[in-house]
């Protein structure tokens, strides 16, 4: 037994590392493109309506990836998926980086190369939706229910720290740095996607879908007390893919989890998508070069390094002071995320210290909420079998809203700036409207205020 337990310890430690170190690198092909904004509207002329496009057919092809590919996480296993996930999209990004080299010296209308980036990184956008779903029911096979709220809060630290170190490499690739080893702006695409084609073929290899795999037993998560969970067989067939969107489709606690994810991702991506750009627009990059680049990288990846913490410490707080009660917590950081993003529209942008503390407060309460809806919730309420599906459909939803801020923001940025850059009030208008969103899901997530995974009333 002891030599079993070992074992079973090891592999843990395993999976964990592989799938927190993949995502990690998926994230190096999914940020890289806003960071990049400023130089390729310069290159190519591009407004914000423009570039928004693209970045909304990334996010609308995410959605539909999350859902399609959630339930084939469940029928085919994440290891299969997720690998072609990594190698699709390293291969996306290498497709954007010929193009942008080659259209300068090609006869190519702007109109032919934003239809080609918007193919490109739509395409993307479905393979980078092959590696969030698939992990997480991967991981609810290897890690049972007790304890869920500290494991996949440290697992959500993964894209924490991609997007935060996914942002810096992009900074780096997009500035005159880069000219010292004899490269420019576009390197921004190409290096990125080395990266994550060496972390899949190392996912492939490393992973596998669930103990039984390895001759081990299944972890022992009480299913049958989970809403809608029938006795656990002792060996369960695989459910067909039909039969799995019916039980996904069909649950009240998943679609007021995924509305509420809707919510959260207008409010995420609103930052993501522009926050780069906002910091461009306030002339950091002005100042002294040193200067400008420190402060546009604080304030840029603070977002993100600052929500590795808050996943850590949303997730234990459901398990500590909750009994596994997800909604409090997620009401709680998105009253804080609605108030903080509201307040950060009045901050002076000169005032570097106080904008990168209150962006820091906001990717805070973001990904502790985040993590919470697409990870526990998911998982507590899909069960093992229905895990990838569940984070896929809830996923899918949030990023039908992050789309909005894409298309429908540069839009506004466009019309509220009335030709000049170096207005700020569009994305001000923009960052409010993603307050008042997180304010709306606060109360929405309240319905589930005394949901717990293992509640005879689910």
């Amino acid at each position: 037994m002891d030599k079993q337990q070992n074992n079973m310890n090891r592999w843990q430690r395993r999976v964990f590392a592989t799938v927190w170190i993949t995502y990690f690198m998926y994230y190096f092909c999914r940020y890289n493109m806003p960071v990049a904004k400023s130089s390729m509207c310069k290159a190519f002329d591009l407004s914000a309506t423009d570039i928004g496009s693209v970045f909304s057919a990334l996010l609308l092809m995410y959605a539909v990836g999350q859902f399609v590919n959630g339930q084939l996480g469940d029928r085919f296993g994440t290891r299969f998926i997720s690998t072609i996930g990594a190698l699709g999209s390293a291969l996306m990004n290498l497709l954007i980086f010929i193009a942008v080299m080659v259209v300068p010296g090609a006869a190519i209308s702007k109109a032919s190369l934003l239809t080609m980036l918007m193919i490109f990184w739509g395409a993307n956008g479905f393979f980078q939706a092959m590696g969030w779903s698939p992990m997480v029911r991967v991981m609810a096979h290897w890690f049972p229910i007790r304890g869920r709220g500290k494991v996949m809060g440290l697992f959500g630290t993964c894209y924490q720290f991609g997007a935060a170190f996914g942002q810096i490499l992009a900074i780096f690739l997009v500035t005159n740095w880069v000219t010292k080893f004899g490269g420019d702006w576009r390197m921004v695409f190409l290096v990125p996607s080395i990266f994550l084609a060496i972390a899949g073929i190392f996912f492939c290899l490393s992973i596998r879908n669930q103990p039984e795999d390895v001759g081990l037993p299944p972890v022992d998560e009480p299913e049958a007390s989970l809403p809608g969970s029938p006795p656990k067989p002792t060996q369960t067939p695989k459910q067909s893919i039909l039969k799995n969107v019916k039980v996904t489709l069909t649950s009240p606690y998943l679609w007021i989890v995924a509305m509420t994810f809707f919510l959260l991702d207008v409010n995420r991506y609103g930052f993501v998508n522009w926050l780069p750009a906002y910091v461009d627009a306030t002339g950091v990059m002005g100042q002294a070069v040193e200067k400008g680049m420190l402060s546009k990288v604080m304030t840029i990846c603070i977002h993100p390094l600052a929500g590795s913490i808050g996943v850590i410490i949303c997730g234990w707080a459901t398990d500590r002071f909750f009994g596994g009660r997800r909604a409090p917590v997620i009401a709680m950081a998105l009253v804080a995320l609605g108030v903080f993003s509201i307040f950060f529209t009045y901050v002076d942008a000169a005032n570097t210290p106080l904008l990168v503390s209150i962006v820091a407060l906001i990717g805070f309460f973001t990904y502790g909420a985040h993590i919470l809806m697409v990870g526990h919730a998911a998982q507590d309420f899909g069960h093992k079998k229905g895990a990838s599906g569940a984070a896929g459909f809830i996923d899918s939803m949030g990023y039908i809203g992050a789309a909005l801020t894409g298309w429908g923001a540069g839009k506004m940025i466009d019309y509220f700036n009335a030709g000049d850059p170096s207005n700020l009030l569009g994305y001000r208008n923009t960052f409010m409207l993603a307050g008042i969103c997180a304010l709306i899901g606060a109360g929405l997530i309240c319905i589930l205020w005394n949901m717990r995974p293992q509640s005879k009333h689910e």
